[in-house]
């Protein structure tokens, strides 16, 4: 089965995600293919789709494609899709989703000769032979989603069975404001904020076996430093669960909350296709216990097919790990650590 991935950029589209910022920042739904002397080699492979559309046989559609260019431009490729797939699983609707290559043709311009590979959310069209509408799609795969927030890493088109599928990463609960998601930069680098992470009422249960083993090293660990010994913890369980995922074959593995401290899940990877997601908590006791936020709660319910948890045990000596499912934590005792009351 031949098939080419075709990344994007990392904010160039999402969805369900809240603009919180005073202007700006809004997604791009562009990435450049060529730009000067620099070229995307692996988006250059959209080239090799078959099936495009005679867009020169429809001066309506490629005024719709032109509308609202602000430099002179031509349309080089236009591509539609019918069969669409999320996560290698594949997705009813009626509609088809459309991106496209434009390119500058102003030699006055520093642009001149720039490639873009563009897929507009609005973008919506329709004659006897096309059904364009790539709002429609992109809702569609939100339902599918059940309404997460989510940013689309990239395209993969099969050519076997001439379908699209989104490679889409589920970046927190819907209306997450964007300001939890990215930081507000430019340029390369890590696009994601970091400082924001989840703090557990743990204290009470880990501080004695970190002082005991801390002491072993004529340190202490107390609420200043809590946080610090914490994350070192974080760090053993996700080298141990990623290096056991890889072991196991499985790829596509993602990190998430290396990159993304407020995740509602910790690793991603595919299996057979299919993305799969990965809970991990830890603890420094040789108790089986966890805190999990209500959030990560749902998302645990509403991928309760996808999902599993792992929990480590004795993380800084001899550790042990465990794996739970949704009818196991279903099946746990419970305490609960805070409420948001909100007066109506």
């Amino acid at each position: 089965m031949q098939k080419i991935v075709l990344p994007i950029d990392t904010k160039s589209f999402y969805y369900n995600i809240k603009n919180d910022n005073i202007s700006g920042h809004t997604a791009t739904v562009a990435t450049s293919i060529k730009q000067g002397n620099s070229i995307n080699d692996k988006l250059m492979q959209v080239y090799k789709i078959p099936m495009q559309i005679d867009y020169q046989s429809k001066p309506e559609l490629v005024n719709e494609l032109t509308k609202n260019s602000k430099s002179q431009i031509k349309i080089t490729n236009v591509f539609a899709f019918k069969n669409i797939k999320v996560n290698g699983i594949s997705i009813q609707t009626s509609k088809s989703f459309c991106f496209y290559i434009k390119e500058e043709i102003d030699p006055e311009k520093a642009q001149f000769g720039r490639l873009k590979l563009h897929y507009p959310m609005s973008l919506k069209y329709e004659d006897t032979d096309l059904d364009i509408d790539n709002k429609n799609v992109i809702n569609t795969i939100s339902e599918h989603l059940k309404g997460y927030a989510f940013i689309v890493t990239a395209f993969e088109y099969d050519f076997d069975e001439d379908s699209l599928n989104f490679k889409i990463t589920i970046i927190g609960e819907n209306s997450i404001p964007y300001s939890k998601v990215f930081i507000n930069n430019k340029g390369v680098g890590n696009k994601y904020t970091s400082i924001f992470d989840e703090y557990a009422d743990s204290y009470d249960m880990e501080i004695i076996s970190l002082k005991k083993y801390y002491s072993n090293y004529n340190e202490n660990v107390d609420p200043s430093n809590y946080r610090e010994a914490i994350s070192k913890n974080d760090y053993i369980a996700g080298s141990l669960v990623e290096n056991i995922l890889i072991e196991k074959g499985f790829t596509s593995i993602k990190n998430l909350s290396s990159e993304f401290t407020y995740s509602l899940y910790d690793f991603s990877y595919e299996k057979d296709g299919k993305v799969k997601y990965l809970m991990v908590f830890n603890t420094s006791t040789s108790n089986k216990y966890f805190n999990i936020s209500s959030k990560k709660l749902k998302f645990l319910n509403d991928f309760s097919d996808d999902t599993k948890i792992i929990l480590i045990t004795n993380i800084l000596d001899n550790p042990q790990m465990y794996e739970y499912n949704i009818a196991d934590i279903n099946s746990f005792s419970k305490s609960i650590n805070s409420l948001m009351l909100v007066k109506e």
